[in-house]
């Protein structure tokens, strides 16, 4: 997937929440382990809409989870900055979820279906959630929470700066790169010093892209298995 610019609606929604648009983010790698133990979870958005999930959790320390799976399978983690995450908290705040009246929420249906979880501050794995159909009209305080997390799923999804680590790559025969999916490739040969053939570890597939290209198509390099 090639990534397009955010359109201006979506930017001015950003700003509204005042969100940056990834700014001062940076990839997730490695361990995310604070004081030996994993982050612990802040927020969890989910929403099923046909044959298309998407999933962002967010962490302490500012660790953002996405997943979407439908026609594809885009799987990131990125680090977002404090005030950011402390934005998207307030936004969506256990407070102003608990407000929201379930009962007064249209009921989801078997492939239509959205559930926000918000946890409270302190840990203690206390949280308040809603589940409701993603189609029908919403009170203001839901759309207020909800609506950052749409974009940022977004940002996430089509970034290819910040949720890549492949700019300036040169590839070397032998190397694995993983694509947004977690597919696994390896290089095969690079011809011309130009393009670059690949296998898929997972699957009976090879690929041709322009060595230019490769941060449009993979997020990061894989550590060979032994």
């Amino acid at each position: 997937m090639i990534a397009t610019p955010l359109p201006e609606e979506q930017r001015r929604m950003l700003r509204k929440y005042d969100i940056p648009d990834l700014a001062g983010a940076q990839q997730a790698l490695g361990s995310q382990l604070i004081d030996g133990h994993l982050p612990r979870p802040k927020i969890d958005f989910i929403t099923r809409d046909g044959g298309i999930e998407q999933r962002v959790s967010l962490f302490e320390g500012g660790l953002v989870v996405i997943n979407m799976t439908g026609a594809g399978t885009i799987f990131k983690r990125v680090i977002i900055p404090p005030d950011a995450l402390a934005a998207y908290a307030k936004a969506a705040s256990a407070a102003s979820l608990r407000s929201v009246d379930q009962s007064m929420l249209a009921p989801p249906e078997a492939d239509r279906r959205s559930q926000l979880r918000v946890y409270e501050d302190g840990g203690g794995g206390k949280y308040v959630e809603r589940v409701f159909h993603p189609g029908r009209v919403l009170p203001k305080a839901l759309v207020d929470a909800i609506a950052p997390l749409r974009d940022l799923v977004r940002a996430i999804s089509e970034d290819r700066q910040v949720t890549t680590s492949l700019a300036g790559y040169e590839p070397q025969e032998g190397d694995e790169l993983v694509a947004d999916d977690h597919n696994v490739y390896r290089v095969a040969r690079v011809m011309n010093d130009t393009v670059v053939q690949l296998k898929c570890l997972t699957a009976p597939t090879t690929i041709y892209i322009d060595k230019k290209d490769l941060s449009q198509f993979f997020i990061g390099k894989h550590a060979p298995q032994e």
